[in-house]
């Protein structure tokens, strides 16, 4: 983790600490860890239970299949958040609780729209250089739609480009008009690193349903947040439970904001 990757954990914390104070009304994980998610309900410490936000977590495949401790109703967000915010937590079920408890308290940006990340992704990127950091289940059948196409994985499949030393991404990113970074590079650390690689005047879209709709963020050098609102928790959360993946998960909205001037 490198000091541009602590300033963007500082500025979602300062996002955070600009809202009243929220708690957990419920959380939800799969009994031993095997989903890929985690998701809490949570409400203002001062407010009504119809006043509640859900917000979810991925957990990273580094941590899948390890038993799941979920915390208990009444817990602060902004305790929950504080590991990850800090950078103490990193690649670990208290980090992908963190970004839930963050996703949770923070208010759906008004300037949201209800757009697919890959709809986005096509818009800014038909015909130019694109990198896509972590594979996403829509990349195989985009890739003829660009100028170049490059996708960066730690746990890499076929096609993709193997980034577990980071080699990958040195190489490729610096040619980049439109990068499309997952959320989940909040849970491992490595943003910030990856930000500095990109050359001025690149498109950045941080994608995925860990993404915060943090405002500072938007500010640090990211020009699109695409990430999910919960509209339907209770049968949200019950799927996050069973394990289900993000892609089938019952009750969420796919929501895209994009900076000024992008």
């Amino acid at each position: 983790m490198n000091a541009r990757h602590r300033q963007i954990l500082d500025a979602i914390r300062t996002d955070l600490h600009r809202i009243p104070e929220t708690v957990v009304m419920r959380a939800a994980c799969a009994t031993m860890g095997h989903g890929q998610m985690v998701g809490i309900l949570a409400r203002p410490a001062e407010g009504a239970p119809e006043d509640s936000r859900a917000g979810l977590g991925a957990i990273p495949p580094e941590v899948q299949g390890r038993p799941c401790a979920a915390p208990e109703a009444g817990a602060s967000c902004r305790e929950l958040a504080a590991p990850l915010l800090s950078g103490e937590a990193v690649l670990s079920h208290a980090a992908s609780w963190a970004l839930a408890a963050v996703n949770a308290s923070l208010p759906t940006p008004a300037g949201a729209r209800t757009v697919k990340g890959q709809d986005i992704m096509r818009q800014l990127g038909t015909g130019r250089n694109v990198t896509v950091v972590g594979h996403f289940p829509f990349v195989e059948r985009m890739a003829d739609e660009f100028a170049s196409f490059h996708v960066l994985e730690r746990n890499p499949r076929p096609g993709d480009l193997d980034n577990r030393d980071g080699h990958a991404a040195a190489a490729v990113l610096p040619e980049a008009d439109v990068a499309v970074i997952t959320g989940t590079t909040l849970l491992n650390g490595t943003l910030g690193t990856l930000l500095e690689l990109l050359p001025a005047g690149c498109t950045v879209i941080l994608l995925g349903p860990s993404t915060p709709f943090a405002p500072s963020l938007l500010e640090c050098g990211i020009h699109v947040l695409a990430g999910a609102a919960v509209i339907r928790p209770a049968e949200t959360l019950d799927a996050v439970a069973r394990g289900s993946c993000f892609r089938s998960l019952p009750g969420v909205s796919h929501l895209v904001w994009p900076g000024a001037g992008t």
